[in-house]
């Protein structure tokens, strides 16, 4: 959670061609950070990619969140072809029951003058 802290922007990478095949990086005041993800990780449970694909969130968007990401045992990420980010967590609760919680996140996009 740290990585966010003094983060403005997240950068996803899902690759099909790199060692790694998800990578997130965080750029802010303080630097630079990146986590590198192997297909066959531990962490990772299932990777599906049928195109390397890169996007950015603004961590200002994501931030709410980091409160659902604290209490999750598992975490589910996927983006559409648009770069939509889907966050889906998976918490036990109290009672040992499963729920799920969702979070959305458009990507950062640069609005060029000709757009506008």
């Amino acid at each position: 959670y740290t990585v966010f802290t003094y983060a403005i922007l997240l950068f996803l990478l899902f690759s099909l061609v790199h060692l790694f095949f998800l990578r997130l990086s965080t750029f802010g005041n303080a630097g630079s950070t990146h986590l590198d993800y192997p297909k066959d990780s531990d962490l990772i449970e299932a990777f599906h990619c049928n195109e390397t694909q890169t996007n950015r969130y603004k961590i200002s968007l994501l931030k709410p969140s980091i409160k659902a990401l604290a209490l999750s045992c598992k975490v589910s990420i996927r983006t559409d072809n648009r770069g939509f980010l889907s966050l889906q967590y998976m918490i036990r609760n109290e009672d040992g029951e499963i729920c799920f919680v969702e979070y959305y996140c458009c990507p950062d996009e640069d609005v060029t003058e000709a757009e506008l």
